[in-house]
């Protein structure tokens, strides 16, 4: 039988038939949502079809409904409708449907860069809708059945931030990676063209417009990441299910040592004030004890970085007076002299040309405005040009360097075989710190545009299983190991990991059915200013029946 049918699940007003003997506590209780809203964001390539397709089949196992929503079939739709249009024709390759539904994407989020998002929730709301019958007087009263939205796929951060704030902990984004030379055999047996993979790839990756493709920043907010490149498919199945036990609050499962050492990166990144950004490190020896952690922060004199401990002699740019960023203030001051330089230039060149430049000819030489020319080449070049990602006018050490720095300055353990947690990919300045430092492994769990990291050391480090080109005749057993994390993301670790108030019950641990198990973390039905409303009615009767019964206290 539909729980739309079942009339006594919904939230009744204290006084009102089955509610007079319950708490408020307990009516609020009943009012925990069943469903559950599953994001997927990943790479072209990345296989998040059979990814999901695993989910279906697992949360089916745990007694969900499963729903898909397809954000690339609404995108197909838009573009039949002539809603939006593509530059590219419907009967070219399979590379060219892909850029299509880009397009589509990119014109849509043009319109408002979440609409994506807005799509989801509508459809969501029109299957639930199908669930309410006629015995359902209020929409409100409605207890959803046990269902699962699965949504394919999420490629800009404010389609992530808006299904979170609609859902709230119902909402989980799932972070689908696999190595580059995985993802391009799957899109070659796909049927893309071999010369067209890595156009796809970039383009897919990132896009210049603000609404336009924007997988990274998206990626960031994932709440779990699943690697689906493993040699045996039993390890993807493995990943899928630990992360529905996770949710549903399965007993016993704790965190890999991954997972801890990128939580306490995090957590070390926290403690930083820089006004660019926050990351955290971790260093982690074999045994997975973590020996060092660090932050991007201002070193101080006598050693360590600057902090809240240090008072009025902090030092760091927020606590200035004038709270610059050193970085883009010397970066403004190389633009406004690159501005001047090629003013100089042009005016003398302008003038140069002038003495013997016919009238007509220096009718034209006037229409250069040559400042406001200055200026516009000048910023380009910021814009346009790596000159706009440099890092090394910064006052604050990174969190890499931080971390290795303070085992030489402290002590307590040796870099050589260990492993560092980052948040964000190391920039090329900490990558030949790690390298030389005898560092063997790196997780990182952001990408970070700005690192060259690849591009100058691919002699001695592989990231994701690929090496950067340099130096291809070392074995790459002797590179240094960068991948993308896998496993619960920091954000989640507390949620996850902490335990439940029932561990054991006569002396023997308590086992989560997860059929039958609701979410560890909850979502209500209602709003909170009606179970406010709720618990002061109902402590408005309960003090009503203490003076009815003489129970009062005496003035």
């Amino acid at each position: 039988m539909s729980v739309a049918k079942k009339k006594d699940h919904s939230m009744k007003l204290v006084g009102e038939s089955d509610s007079n003997n319950k708490r408020p506590s307990e009516v609020i209780g009943e009012r925990r949502s069943k469903e559950l809203v599953i994001a997927f964001a990943g790479p072209i390539g990345s296989g998040i079809r059979s990814v999901k397709e695993k989910f279906s089949e697992l949360l089916s196992v745990s007694g969900y409904q499963v729903q898909h929503i397809k954000i690339s079939e609404y995108l197909e739709k838009c573009l039949i409708k002539g809603l939006v249009n593509a530059s590219i024709e419907i009967n070219s390759d399979k590379a060219d449907r892909y850029i299509r539904l880009q397009d589509a994407g990119n014109a849509l989020r043009e319109i408002q860069s979440d609409i994506l998002a807005e799509y989801s929730i509508e459809q969501i709301a029109e299957i639930r809708t199908k669930e309410i019958n006629s015995e359902i007087e209020n929409i409100t009263d409605y207890v959803p059945v046990r269902t699962a939205y699965l949504i394919d796929q999420l490629k800009h951060q404010d389609e992530v931030t808006l299904l979170r704030a609609v859902y709230g902990n119902l909402f989980y984004l799932f972070g689908v990676l696999s190595t580059s030379a995985r993802r391009a055999n799957r899109l070659k047996s796909d049927g893309i063209p071999r010369n067209r993979i890595s156009e796809l790839v970039e383009r897919d990756r990132k896009q210049p417009e603000k609404n336009g493709q924007q997988l990274d920043k998206a990626l960031q907010l994932a709440d779990f990441f699943i690697r689906n490149d493993h040699a045996n498919a039993d390890a993807l199945e493995y990943q899928i299910k630990r992360a529905i036990d996770l949710i549903h609050g399965y007993n016993g499962i704790s965190p890999t040592k991954e997972e801890y050492g990128m939580y306490v990166a995090y957590a070390s990144g926290l403690r930083s004030a820089c006004l660019s950004r926050q990351v955290g490190a971790s260093i982690m020896n074999s045994d997975g004890v973590v020996i060092a952690t660090g932050r991007n922060d201002v070193p101080k004199a006598g050693g360590g970085l600057y902090g809240p401990e240090d008072g009025n002699s902090d030092a760091r740019c927020v606590k200035l007076e004038d709270a610059n960023c050193f970085n883009d203030l010397y970066k403004d001051q190389v633009v406004k002299d690159i501005r001047s330089l090629i003013s100089n230039k042009l005016s003398q060149v302008v003038n140069d040309l002038n003495i013997d430049a016919s009238d007509s000819q220096k009718d034209v030489l006037k229409k250069i405005k040559v400042k406001e020319l200055s200026v516009d080449i000048a910023y380009a070049a910021r814009d346009d040009t790596r000159l706009g990602g440099l890092i090394e006018f910064s006052r604050s050490i990174h969190a890499e360097m931080d971390a290795i720095v303070s085992l030489a300055f402290k002590g307590g353990g040796r870099t050589e075989g260990a492993t560092l947690f980052t948040y964000t990919f190391p920039c090329h300045n900490c990558a030949r710190h790690i390298v030389a430092a005898g560092i063997k492994r790196v997780y990182y769990l952001e990408p970070y545009e700005k690192s060259l990291a690849v591009e100058l050391h691919g002699d001695a480090i592989d990231v994701d299983g690929q090496h950067g080109g340099l130096g291809d005749e070392i074995e790459s057993r002797t590179r240094v190991e960068f991948l993308h994390f896998e496993g619960v993301a920091p954000r989640q670790y507390l949620n996850m990991f902490t335990s439940s108030d029932e561990r054991k019950k006569n002396g023997k641990a308590v086992k989560i059915n997860v059929r039958e198990a609701e979410k560890k973390i909850p979502e209500y039905l209602d709003d909170y200013r009606q179970y406010e409303l709720k618990v002061v009615e109902h402590l408005a009767k309960v003090i009503q029946d203490i003076e009815g019964k003489g129970l009062s206290p005496k003035t």
